[in-house]
């Protein structure tokens, strides 16, 4: 993997699991790696082709979706090893999965079918929400989410 790719890695992992922040991180990084972390962070900023305050947004664990699909995208043929480093992040085996329908105990197959469709339809505007939030995403699109959420909540 690409040295840039590996610096960006490292300091997401230390932000994400150690709870720094980014310059700390960056710190971390560099003096392991004997290079001035202002330094490190300008790198990694200019090597994704981002400002600073962009790349710090993706630091953010809560942003770890928009993140993996933005290295992704910038970098198609590392796309394994990045898929690879953000599933470790993803180690659910101790979260209980929650079947809702068990939860609400619908009356018949009618509402059962229609509280179905209702999750499905929250969950869809949830990611619309999420898409429509990301920077990267141009603003005519944006619009068109904005559109499809509100035809959600009618």
């Amino acid at each position: 993997m690409k040295n840039s790719i590996s610096n960006i890695l490292e300091i997401y992992k230390i932000v994400v699991k150690k709870h720094y922040t980014p310059d700390d991180a960056a710190r971390e990084v560099g003096k392991k790696r004997n290079i001035d972390y202002t330094d490190l962070l300008f790198s990694c900023a200019k090597d994704l082709n981002i400002s600073g305050e962009k790349f710090n947004y993706f630091l953010e664990s809560k942003n770890d979706f928009n993140f993996r699909n933005f290295l992704i995208r910038r970098f198609p043929e590392h796309q394994e090893q990045i898929d690879r480093f953000f599933d470790t992040f993803e180690d659910t085996g101790d979260i209980p999965v929650i079947d809702l329908s068990k939860i609400t105990k619908p009356s018949s197959h009618i509402e059962l079918k229609s509280f179905n469709s209702q999750a499905i339809l929250n969950s869809l505007k949830d990611k619309f929400l999420d898409w429509k939030s990301r920077p990267d995403i141009p603003q005519d699109v944006k619009e068109e989410l904005k559109s499809w959420i509100s035809k959600i909540e009618e």
